[in-house]
């Protein structure tokens, strides 16, 4: 095995890690590496350093984040805590964007989500992956702890070891302002133990990274338009399609009248990331277990009518679907009446990740 082959299995294997919810710590002292070529800040015109030089004698924080990413987004609770409480004793956040969807590579949406999180440190949108590269990111969420010198002192894949890490934040602010140490350490709580459940794996329905969920696809390849008549349904994590829809690298496309796509799965919560092709807004009508979802399930994006339960997709970002009172097992069906709707992926919350519409 060479070493490009090395390099690509560790990357596939820390990915891997953090979708699956778990973390990653590494404290191997490093230089902290410029931001690339192919940054664009979205600060409004404001005077912010563009340049890690340029935060000499600060403690900053780095967060590779993409605004589709569940796990990042359960993350932005923890950063906002911190930043509320480090920052008027020298910590810096920086949040770096880089795309894992062809959406998440649109200016637009990216800004769009920034201002949707209330994210309220400056923002790069890394258009090239320069930034990416530099600092050998390795998935979503990843951060990078740079101490006042410029190095980095320690890095952080994955929603776990943030209790850890907080503690190496407060110990590089205290070296200048022993006041840091009167703030309260967030407490060590696993979002993953065994009480909380285990949900299905974060199902791709495209092909990106080899890991496409649709359960019919045949031989169908990307860019193919066919019709599929599904023979059974699902199993756990898999997709199944009726209609006519396309595959696409990171989603299938409806390309017909009255799709549908039906995932198995067990969770206590439902997300799935959706987006349009050239239809400005579309209806997505919801069913769980074969009967319109009904409103002690449905997420925050959901809405109802006479026909029940429906998302209106008109930007494209992380839906809200299901939020069931238990963690259960169930099969989610969403039937688009038109073509344009892109479904790129399905994520899954245990009992105790609950999200609220930000």
């Amino acid at each position: 095995m060479g070493l490009n082959d090395v390099n690509r299995l560790r990357v596939i294997v820390l990915l891997l890690l953090a979708l699956l919810g778990h973390g990653e710590a590494r404290t191997e002292v490093r230089k902290a590496p410029d931001f690339g070529g192919g940054a664009v800040w979205l600060d409004k015109g404001e005077r912010l350093p563009h340049h890690i030089p340029d935060y000499r004698g600060h403690v900053v924080l780095i967060d590779f984040w993409e605004y589709t990413c569940i796990n990042c987004i359960r993350d932005f609770a923890v950063l906002k805590r911190w930043y509320g409480k480090y920052q008027a004793h020298g910590l810096v956040i920086i949040g770096v964007h880089r795309g894992e969807f062809d959406i998440g590579f649109k200016e637009e949406n990216v800004r769009a989500a920034a201002k949707r999180f209330r994210l309220p440190w400056p923002i790069v949108a890394d258009q090239t992956g320069s930034t990416w590269k530099a600092f050998h990111a390795s998935g979503w969420p990843d951060r990078f702890l740079i101490d006042s010198h410029g190095d980095i002192v320690m890095e952080v894949l994955g929603e776990r070891n943030n209790h850890e890490l907080e503690s190496r934040i407060r110990e590089l602010l205290a070296a200048s302002n022993s006041e840091v140490t009167k703030e309260n350490l967030d407490t060590d709580e696993d979002a993953f133990k065994s009480e909380c459940g285990v949900p299905t794996q974060e199902t791709f329905v495209g092909q990106l990274y080899g890991r496409g969920a649709v359960d019919d696809l045949d031989s169908h390849k990307i860019g193919d338009v066919a019709d599929f008549l599904p023979p059974h349904s699902p199993p756990d994590g898999a997709v199944m399609l009726t209609g006519r829809w396309r595959v696409e690298r990171d989603s299938v496309a409806s390309a017909g009248h009255s799709s549908s796509a039906e995932i198995r799965y067990h969770a206590r919560s439902l997300y799935a990331v959706l987006s349009l092709e050239d239809t400005k807004q579309e209806r997505v009508d919801l069913f769980l277990d074969g009967h319109p979802l009904p409103r002690e399930e449905a997420g925050a994006d959901v809405q109802f009518d006479s026909r029940g339960a429906y998302v209106e997709v008109s930007d494209a970002r992380m839906f809200y679907l299901v939020r069931s009172p238990n963690f259960s097992a169930h099969l989610l069906a969403l039937v688009v009446p038109g073509s344009g709707l892109r479904v790129h992926s399905f994520t899954y919350g245990n009992n105790c990740q609950l999200l609220d519409r930000p």
